[in-house]
């Protein structure tokens, strides 16, 4: 993934992480007892968090980031750190880590970054949430992608460009919106970010500035349940994805504990947007593990 100003820090990311971590079992021990789906949500300091882990392995068709760009996992975190009321304030953090095809025998691992969020969230009606907030991404790139790019070139291929920037401080405001009485359930999630801007005040390269998900309930049984997914930004360079998840073992919680999924992104190109990371076109399969704690 050669992003176009390449970072080669990765102290700060391991501290992060560990802070992470750390913030997630502060919360967690916080929580009260386990509520069944549906109940109100809880109030006070640290009232639910959920946590999330993801693998994505590429497949052929391959593109001309398909040497830079093999596989990637996540680690997310999404923390509600106060509520009182209608109103929560919440803390959400993602970390990245691309893969290139391997280096000999040799598993590598190209870039690696992180979302940062934070937002004040408000619940109109059980149905509705508006938020808004600040989203800080940045990536950082490691020696295998040197290596992996200098392979290329001495293959005589060319290497590509990735036109996005490689770190992003948006103004973001937020709704989403649900559907329960409809068929299939649908959720919307709308992003709005009108401003992308430097720590030094001044404004950075427009980012897409919307962002819109959908969820769709295709099937859901006692445990389990089929559903779609789709992404999209719109601005310079739009991208869209569409996603099929089979998600087992719900029990008390909203979403499947295991997922298994496909993804599929129309295109040629990679991406870098403050609301997913980094994101390859083409399709995909992999697995996430999510779990809700309140």
């Amino acid at each position: 993934m050669p992003p176009v100003q390449p970072h080669r820090r990765t102290d700060p990311i391991r501290g992060l992480v560990r802070a992470v971590v750390a913030v997630w079992l502060v919360g967690l021990a916080s929580r009260a007892a386990h509520a069944q789906t549906g109940q109100p949500p809880a109030q006070g300091g640290f009232p639910d968090a959920s946590f999330d882990l993801m693998f994505r392995k590429f497949t052929p068709p391959a593109n001309v980031f398909a040497p830079y760009y093999s596989w990637d996992a996540q680690m997310g975190l999404d923390l509600t750190v106060a509520r009182n009321g209608a109103n929560a304030v919440d803390f959400t953090t993602v970390f990245q880590t691309v893969g290139t095809e391997n280096i000999g025998t040799r598993v590598s691992v190209g870039g690696t970054g992180y979302i940062i969020r934070a937002s004040d969230a408000w619940t109109c009606s059980p149905d509705l949430t508006v938020s808004a907030g600040v989203s800080h991404l940045s990536s950082h790139l490691t020696r295998d992608l040197d290596t992996k790019t200098a392979e290329e070139r001495a293959l005589g291929l060319p290497v590509p460009v990735v036109q996005d920037p490689s770190e992003y401080n948006v103004v973001f405001v937020r709704a989403v919106r649900r559907f329960p009485k409809w068929r299939l359930t649908p959720v919307i999630d709308l992003v709005v970010e009108p401003y992308n801007f430097r720590f030094n005040g001044s404004m950075a390269p427009t980012a897409r500035p919307v962002y819109v998900a959908t969820q769709w309930t295709l099937w859901h049984g006692s445990g389990g349940a089929l559903v779609a997914e789709t992404q999209q930004e719109f601005g310079p360079r739009p991208w869209n994805q569409v996603s099929l998840f089979l998600e087992l073992y719900r029990r008390q919680q909203a979403e499947g504990r295991f997922q298994l999924f496909v993804t599929a992104s129309p295109g040629d190109s990679l991406h870098v947007s403050p609301n997913v990371g980094a994101l390859r076109d083409g399709i995909a399969a992999g697995v996430r593990l999510r779990f809700l704690e309140r």
